[in-house]
């Protein structure tokens, strides 16, 4: 797999798979026995667990944007550093998040996925 072919991979499973709406395409892209560890807040979950959270996700983070930044590619493994903004509602406020994948493929889907994230108030100024 290329780079160009790891970045569009990353954004049509991480972005466009998860946007409000899209859930059905998560099975494309994620095995059904996915192991998935979210460090940031020191959890495991399931692919169903995942799917049923996303649209939880998208009433506490409205108008989400988000961008691919970082693509390295090396056999099966993807890492990908993600740039977000939303409103983050329990707060009132709008949020920037970076997020670091790690996926590891088999048979042209995800197997193992670990992510790290790191959310801050937003400069409303950058975002205006």
């Amino acid at each position: 797999m290329t780079n160009t072919d790891a970045r569009k991979f990353a954004l049509d499973s991480f972005v466009i798979a998860f946007e409000a709406g899209n859930e059905a395409m998560i099975d494309q892209y994620f095995a059904s026995d996915l192991k998935f560890r979210n460090h940031s807040v020191a959890k495991d979950y399931s692919l169903d667990q995942i799917k049923l959270s996303v649209l939880e996700v998208h009433k506490k983070y409205q108008n989400l944007k988000s961008e691919i930044k970082d693509v390295v590619v090396e056999g099966n493994r993807i890492a990908f550093r993600v740039e977000q903004h939303a409103f983050f509602v329990p707060d009132d406020e709008y949020v920037d998040m970076d997020v670091m994948n790690l996926y590891t493929l088999q048979d042209g889907k995800v197997k193992e996925w670990r992510l790290w994230f790191v959310q801050r108030m937003a400069d409303i100024d950058e975002h205006a």
